[in-house]
């Protein structure tokens, strides 16, 4: 007598992890598709909780002075100092937009959820 599982038992695990496949991939198309990761018109943007665990994570503020230098050494000192979301690649605004003068925008590392001009997190990478 060998170990191997019959076939019955491997159709029913077979069939098992089908049924567990088709939700998650419903719900990860949903997350993943790209009406949602388009960003939102102005007028309905949904703003970003500085208290997203995400947010927390790369050390979101609404209000860059108020950064924690310490814990996020990339926004101390002069260049530090020089660091917003309005001057981050991330930042998206309408073509021909100057991103200086939009108070908030969608942040694409941020679900393109919007994220206020003045704010500041670490993946702040400098607008080309």
């Amino acid at each position: 007598m060998t170990n191997s599982p019959s076939r019955r038992t491997f159709l029913k695990q077979l069939g098992f992890g089908t049924l567990l496949a088709v939700p998650a991939a419903l719900t990860f198309g949903r997350i993943f598709s790209a009406e949602a990761q388009a960003p939102k018109p102005a007028g309905k943007l949904e703003m970003v909780d500085p208290k997203n665990p995400q947010a927390q994570a790369l050390g979101y503020h609404t209000d860059a002075a108020k950064v924690d230098t310490k814990k996020w050494p990339k926004r101390a000192g002069a260049e530090g100092a020089k660091q917003h979301c309005n001057n981050c690649q991330f930042y998206t605004v309408d073509k021909g937009a100057d991103p200086t003068k939009v108070a908030a925008a969608p942040c694409q590392i941020l679900m393109n959820k919007g994220v206020q001009g003045q704010g500041w997190c670490n993946t702040w990478t400098k607008r080309a």
